[in-house]
């Protein structure tokens, strides 16, 4: 990925409390709270709860809290934030339908367990937090002798490749629970290996190397048919040595998997002349949280153009829709299945994918992502429109040339169809540049709550929100403009 700046003058109350910020930030949530009321000091004031983008998070806060704190796909909490969104966009005048589809599901009915059992000696359990689960680990509870897979355990830890081969598993008794490495090849592969030796569970140590050495998730590449689970790299050394006294282990996981359905909701303009725009942003949260800045806020921000631009695409001869997408969090299922269920023609029809998730980051930077482009294009326009908007209102930006990713722009980009999005971080620390940029605090993540349960309203930048929401409306009337004169097909902005 080619990233490149590009900033402008910016005033210098936000400056000097980056500077502060910088210094003297307290750990957790607290210090991003402040950091965004300091940066909001000589500014404007708060955005209200009733108005803008900001009005629907709280909706969506809302609807969490009344449905067991999530709004994840195939949860009571995404259908009625679907059915929230439906509504508001129905009132505006939109023809509104849903996509129904299903995607893999998978989730634990209990915390999972690994309990040490010594000759003669009491049931030593993991502690707290210290086991998790794989996602697409198999659902049973076993106490059986544990049996160590190539772990090549040294005081400075390389890489390792433990499990990755067959022969691996070279006199390996069948009825025991493997202990691997992590390293080298994928989760499923070294789960196979050991389901085709015949073991009844796995557990997968980190890799003790850089980075790889506190306890860990991940997921499988398919269901197992027993249970797996991650932890530390100092864990499973502890594991390794109960191996040599004769210990056995007790391994549980308690979870549920298969298929549930989910929906996307879709609105469009009447119009069908000149180039498709497609607007959208992931509307499920991850089980862990109710998901109000991922993706409530991408959502909300897409949802108050779609309201604020009702009028004039009521007019417009090119048709933009509005998407928000359903089981993004369990891998870009709902972008993807509306992709796939396009015909060729309607593919080619669409000229510019608007990807927004994450634009209310408390400890923001002000990102515009996608290819860089030239021309009349609707991609060229959109992409210059929005530089503009935060340029003309004095508000730094990074510019991030790149081509699909980890977000929805991803199911458009494969398929040939450019894309553009804006994006204000996620679980990723704040460089020194970015924080002489945008404010905030070096070396902090962009998003503190990021897939956690305190992603609340409280862990929002209302300014930044609206700056996002008021740039894209701003884009989407160029484009709905400039597009009308156009021939859909073959105008991608290259």
């Amino acid at each position: 990925m080619v990233a490149s700046l590009s900033s402008v003058v910016c005033c210098s109350g936000r400056v000097i409390a980056a500077v502060l910020l910088t210094a003297f930030a307290p750990s957790g949530l607290a210090w991003a709270q402040g950091a965004a009321k300091a940066a909001r000091a000589d500014l404007r004031p708060e955005a209200s709860a009733n108005t803008g983008a900001f009005r629907h998070l709280q909706a969506l806060q809302d609807i969490a809290s009344a449905n067991g704190g999530n709004r994840a796909a195939g949860t009571p909490g995404y259908d009625r934030s679907a059915e929230y969104v439906a509504e508001q966009l129905r009132k505006a005048g939109y023809q509104v339908h849903f996509e129904e589809f299903e995607f893999p599901f998978f989730e634990e009915r209990g915390p999972p367990v690994v309990v040490v059992n010594r000759v003669g000696g009491a049931p030593e359990p993991a502690a707290t937090g210290a086991v998790r689960t794989l996602a697409d680990s198999g659902s049973g509870d076993v106490t059986a002798q544990l049996r160590a897979v190539n772990l090549q355990l040294s005081a400075t830890p390389g890489t390792s490749a433990s499990g990755c081969e067959s022969s691996d598993f070279k006199n390996f008794e069948r009825g025991t629970v493997a202990l691997v490495r992590r390293g080298t090849c994928q989760f499923q592969t070294k789960v196979e290996n050991a389901v085709a030796a015949g073991a009844v569970g796995v557990i997968i140590m980190n890799e003790g190397t850089a980075g790889r050495a506190d306890g860990f998730s991940g997921r499988l590449a398919k269901l197992a048919a027993i249970p797996v689970v991650g932890v530390s790299y100092a864990f499973g050394s502890a594991l390794d040595n109960a191996i040599q006294s004769g210990a056995t282990v007790r391994l549980a996981v308690d979870a549920v998997a298969g298929m549930r359905p989910s929906r996307n909701v879709v609105a469009e303009s009447s119009g069908s002349d000149g180039p498709w725009i497609v607007v959208g942003a992931h509307l499920d949260s991850v089980p862990e949280g109710p998901g109000i800045n991922d993706n409530g806020s991408g959502s909300a921000a897409v949802l108050e153009a779609a309201l604020q631009l009702a009028e004039q695409m009521a007019q417009a001869r090119s048709r933009i829709r509005f998407a928000f997408w359903g089981a993004e969090e369990r891998g870009l299922v709902g972008s993807r299945h509306h992709v796939e269920a396009l015909s060729e023609e309607e593919r080619r029809r669409i000229a510019l994918y608007i990807n927004l998730d994450m634009v209310g980051s408390i400890n923001f930077a002000r990102l515009v992502q996608g290819p860089a482009v030239t021309g009349d294009g609707p991609a060229a326009i959109a992409r210059r429109e929005l530089i503009a908007d935060f340029r003309e209102h004095g508000l730094n930006i990074e510019e991030r040339t790149r081509t699909g990713g980890g977000s929805d722009d991803a199911s458009f980009s494969r398929s040939g169809i450019p894309t553009l999005g804006l994006y204000t971080g996620a679980g990723g620390s704040k460089s020194e540049q970015q924080t002489s940029l945008f404010g905030g605090a070096a070396g902090r993540p962009f998003d503190p709550c990021y897939h956690k349960a305190c992603d609340t309203v409280e862990n929002i930048d209302r300014d930044v929100l609206e700056q996002n929401t008021r740039a894209l409306v701003r884009a989407l009337k160029a484009v709905g403009t400039a597009a009308a004169g156009l021939d859909g097909p073959d105008q991608k902005g290259k």
